[in-house]
């Protein structure tokens, strides 16, 4: 844990009334004892049994609750470091150091090829077009050729990837277009097993409405090398090698912020620009 990490948990520890030490970024046992009674006071809140869990994982669970409380869209308090509460944190960090809500900076699209006519980004037109977002009833699942696992825990591993039923054929056309041009051993080397999610019924980061997760139209890849804020020059999937996945995406219509907006490298999705 990174002096960054541990001066926000002892915020958050200090808010909910379990830390009464300086708030220095240093960890010790008042920062310890913090966490255990933190974890003790909200189990409730939390999606599993922290008993079996490490310092860190604990340590990240209050960090996710400090969040919740702030009004960030954390996902599950599971104590699991994936890209929501990444972005999460930076939002929250973001409004300890300013006091002003942070700039949406998600779900942007340029024009491109859109051979299956997807619709506008507004909710309005994802909602003409696919129907209302959060509905799972409209979700079927597609297999990916090669095998995924989640970034912020590799032992978690799919090759199922849930998605609107709209854009089923497409997505399986591309995957399939992709193992074809790259294969295993390529997608490996470049982090394309690393994923990070598709449907997720959300706000979209840094704003109010409707993430285009919710509607399982967008999908995230390597989030760990590909954050949301950071541009070609530090983005994994801005490399030239990836240049042809790009590509094969966006044959197929779909968008990524990073090759029009030069950030959210891991973000792709079937919705365009408003």
């Amino acid at each position: 844990m990174d002096e960054r990490f541990i001066t926000l948990l002892q915020h958050v520890l200090s808010d909910n009334g379990h830390y009464d030490g300086r708030v220095d970024g240093l960890y010790g046992d008042i920062t310890e004892s913090g966490i255990a009674a933190m974890i003790a006071a909200r189990s409730a809140e939390i999606d599993g049994d922290p008993a079996d869990w490490s310092i860190r994982r604990r340590a990240i669970a209050c960090l996710q609750l400090g969040c919740l409380d702030a009004g960030r869209a954390v996902g599950a308090i599971d104590g699991l470091w994936g890209p929501q509460t990444d972005n999460a944190v930076d939002e929250f960090e973001a409004s300890l150091e300013s006091g002003a809500e942070p700039v949406a900076w998600r779900d942007e699209a340029p024009a491109a090829a859109n051979p299956h006519d997807w619709p506008g980004q507004s909710e309005a037109d994802l909602t003409a077009f696919y129907g209302p977002g959060c509905d799972e009833s409209r979700l079927v699942s597609v297999e990916c050729p090669w095998q995924l696992s989640l970034d912020w825990d590799l032992t978690q591993r799919t090759n199922r990837i849930r998605c609107h039923q709209r854009v089923a054929d497409s997505l399986g056309e591309i995957l399939a277009r992709v193992y074809e041009h790259y294969g295993e051993a390529e997608l490996r080397r470049l982090g394309l097993h690393r994923y990070g999610g598709s449907y997720n019924c959300r706000a979209m980061r840094g704003g109010t409405k409707p993430s285009t997760h919710s509607w399982g139209i967008a999908l995230d890849w390597y989030p760990s090398r590909n954050k949301l804020r950071w541009g070609r020059d530090r983005a994994s999937l801005a490399a030239p090698d990836c240049d042809d996945w790009w590509r094969i995406w966006e044959a197929e219509g779909w968008v990524s912020l990073g090759r029009s907006r030069n950030f959210d490298w891991m973000h792709v999705q079937a919705a365009k620009i408003d």
